[in-house]
């Protein structure tokens, strides 16, 4: 299932112990990713703060953030994490058929605005040194410096994402309804 040994929730303590029990109150299961990040208790901390830093607070609607993490996911052929953020996709109030468009990366029903922003995360994602001043420009037709920002935030979160659960061999826990669609 995974190249180390993940801890079950049973031999967790502390502080490890309650951030995956926020996890599986969040996502209804036992996370994989969660419980590697319980062999490391202050990278865990750490981890935690960031992501919900990223993913739950700021400018953008966690809708839009969801769907570029799971873009980023598809291009980056992350099977695990493609599948668990189209399905919060679904969890945080978006479309299904938006989830499913952005697993299959077909950006063409999205309206101007949020096409622009996954327009970008795809090029950012490809060959983040394609990305020029004008990209920037288009962007900044709908959204403000600070989404920007957190735009570029969420694609480096999961990048980030999709290199650890790689490495570390991490599979998806459980089969969701997002996981049928390619």
């Amino acid at each position: 299932m995974s190249y180390l040994n993940l801890p079950a929730k049973n031999d967790l303590q502390g502080v490890a112990r309650e951030l995956l029990e926020d996890a599986e109150n969040r996502w209804g299961y036992s996370s994989n990713i969660v419980r590697a990040y319980a062999l490391a208790p202050k990278v865990m901390v750490a981890e935690d703060v960031w992501s919900k830093g990223v993913m739950y607070d700021g400018f953008l609607p966690r809708e839009l953030k969801e769907a570029i993490a799971t873009v980023v996911s598809t291009t980056n052929d992350c099977y695990y994490c493609a599948n668990s953020h189209a399905h919060a996709l679904v969890l945080a109030g978006g479309d299904t058929k938006d989830a499913i468009a952005c697993k299959q990366v077909d950006l063409s029903e999205f309206e101007e605005k949020e096409r622009a922003a996954l327009e970008f995360t795809r090029k950012a994602v490809k060959n983040p040194k394609s990305i020029q001043q004008e990209d920037i420009d288009k962007l900044k037709e709908y959204y403000s410096e600070g989404e920007i920002v957190e735009i570029s935030t969420v694609i480096q979160q999961f990048m980030g994402y999709n290199w650890f659960v790689t490495i570390l061999g991490l599979k998806l826990e459980v089969e969701n309804p997002m996981s049928k669609y390619e």
